[in-house]
């Protein structure tokens, strides 16, 4: 797919006659569907770019916008609430009208497992509402750098368009290890295994055990599962420990729910991430917060 012209809609109050300004900084994007609903403003809610997006409501709007529109967008974005919002007709009407530009399918919770066993729509890069605010930080950052951003690769596999293609992992500004509370030692092992390709020192810390006074970290993982009672005191626990090292904490969850996010923040983690997780999101997370302490 080759990289288009970016560009930001004067007005998206009317789907007719709307002209499209150049700008090289963000890429323009048409979001469609009810983008107000709670798990996509959390899903969107980091994003300074969001204001500077075209909203519609639904797929006849955004037709009538593409129709008159005198450059394509980047990124058409399609908010999913339910199973079966979108068919695959409708994908095809946008291709039609844009085939250079990349739709985007983001799914709310109840839609959970379609990607498995329900009817899959083709042409698209999927993704959940909890995996986007992520996977869209580092996207932007390749295309402000003017290099190939990931929603621009071909879709021939099950993770195109996740992985950002162009980030160099060995460059991190993360002075001491990163603590893993997991109860399972093997799950330690594959995280570790996984950060040790960012060139990033580990320490497993099971959920059992206190973090020493003279243990110095620089962030933190906790693995968890839906987070039962139990879990969120483990989680709550960890973070209180990581927090005398000024260390934030992503919590690694199944399948998380919008009332995850409120008891993960008030736990005392900075953020959340879906398994499975994409570990270049996970990195990225901890070096923006290593860069802000500098």
């Amino acid at each position: 797919m080759n990289k288009q012209n970016p560009t930001i809609p004067e007005t998206s109050s009317s789907p007719k006659g709307s002209r499209l300004a150049s700008n090289t900084t963000r890429p323009q994007v048409l979001a469609v569907g009810p983008w107000q609903q709670q798990e996509f403003r959390l899903a969107t809610a980091q994003i300074e770019t969001r204001e500077a997006w075209q909203t519609l409501a639904n797929i006849n709007q955004a037709c009538e916008t593409l129709e008159a529109a005198e450059v394509p967008p980047e990124l058409v974005l399609l908010a999913q609430p339910l199973p079966g919002s979108y068919h695959q007709k409708h994908i095809g009407q946008l291709q039609v009208l844009v085939p250079l530009t990349r739709i985007v399918v983001v799914s709310g919770s109840w839609c959970e497992g379609g990607m498995r066993t329900g009817i899959k729509l083709t042409g698209v890069l999927r993704l959940y509402w909890h995996e986007f605010g992520p996977w869209w930080t580092l996207a932007q950052k390749s295309f402000e750098a003017g290099l190939c951003p990931p929603w621009s690769v071909p879709l021939d596999g099950p993770q195109a368009g996740r992985v950002a293609p162009n980030l160099n992992p060995a460059s991190h500004p993360l002075d001491f290890p990163v603590a893993i509370c997991a109860a399972d030692y093997s799950v330690y092992e594959t995280l570790a295994a996984a950060l040790t390709a960012y060139d990033l020192n580990t320490a497993w810390t099971p959920p059992t055990q206190k973090i020493g006074p003279d243990q110095k970290f620089s962030a933190g993982i906790w693995d968890g599962g839906q987070l039962s009672p139990q879990e969120l005191v483990s989680l709550t626990n960890f973070s209180r420990q990581l927090q005398l090292h000024n260390a934030p904490v992503v919590a690694l969850l199944d399948y998380p729910r919008v009332e995850h996010v409120e008891q993960i923040q008030k736990a005392g983690a900075a953020m959340v991430l879906g398994k499975p997780y994409v570990v270049d999101e996970l990195v990225d997370f901890f070096c923006q917060a290593a860069a802000c302490r500098l």
